[in-house]
């Protein structure tokens, strides 16, 4: 089934929005906001993550969707590099019952090639309740590492069109606002089309001329890593 871009937009914009609103009242939100410290066996997954989309998947490794997920988690990355979209990482947070615990290296069997799988362990916080998250939501998020889109089911199955639209838009588009790694993606993609890196800066400078109304440059792409700025941040 194909679906048009303005029509896909505008229902993956009123799904968002609808669900932003109802956690805004709730004041539990998460939506445009930096990705919330989680690690597993020591690992922080969500550190050095910015400057690409970043796109969570929370799965319950259930041994008759094992494969038809990481089938079509795969078919929508080739489709996606395929047009361009490239500069997308894609993980996958395993549910932590003994179940879902058993079937993890069938899970990570089948997960396509370079998207990790990780396994919480029993006495590590929630990682699925850090994110507010539940089986088999996606979380997507932008270049500075915010939480651009959260889809739940029943909308985030893939033969559905909102998990890749929603991708696709954070891909293109600055939902959130405000973040400079998309303007350095804007920078090097006209600067790779002129194919002259000596260029660079005259890019540099058409993009902030273009800045309508605005005296001040975006603040500088986070590089400090995430656990780093977390830190930072508490100390502070």
């Amino acid at each position: 089934m194909h679906y048009s871009a303005l029509a896909t937009t505008t229902l993956l914009l009123g799904l968002v929005s609808t669900t932003a609103w109802a956690e805004v009242a709730e004041n539990r939100t998460q939506i445009c906001q930096p990705a919330p410290l989680w690690k597993i066996n020591g690992t922080i997954p969500m550190a050095g993550t910015e400057g690409q989309v970043t796109v969570v998947a929370l799965l319950k490794a259930i041994l008759l969707m094992i494969v038809l997920f990481a089938t079509s988690i795969g078919s929508l990355q080739k489709r996606l590099s395929h047009e361009g979209v490239a500069n997308v990482s894609f993980m996958i947070v395993n549910e932590k019952t003994p179940l879902s615990r058993a079937m993890y290296w069938e899970l990570k069997r089948h997960a396509p090639e370079g998207v990790p799988v990780y396994q919480q362990q029993i006495l590590e916080p929630d990682v699925w309740q850090i994110l507010n998250g539940d089986k088999d939501d996606f979380l997507i998020y932008d270049r500075c590492s915010r939480l651009g889109f959260h889809i739940q089911l029943p909308y985030s199955f893939l033969h559905l069109p909102y998990v890749e639209a929603a991708v696709r838009y954070t891909y293109h588009k600055d939902y959130c606002g405000n973040c400079s790694c998309q303007e350095e993606e804007r920078i090097n993609e006209l600067a790779e089309r002129w194919g002259r890196k000596e260029h660079l800066p005259s890019v540099k400078g058409l993009l902030v001329m273009q800045s309508v109304g605005s005296k001040e440059l975006l603040s500088g792409c986070p590089t400090m890593p995430l656990s780093d700025r977390l830190s930072e941040g508490r100390s502070s």
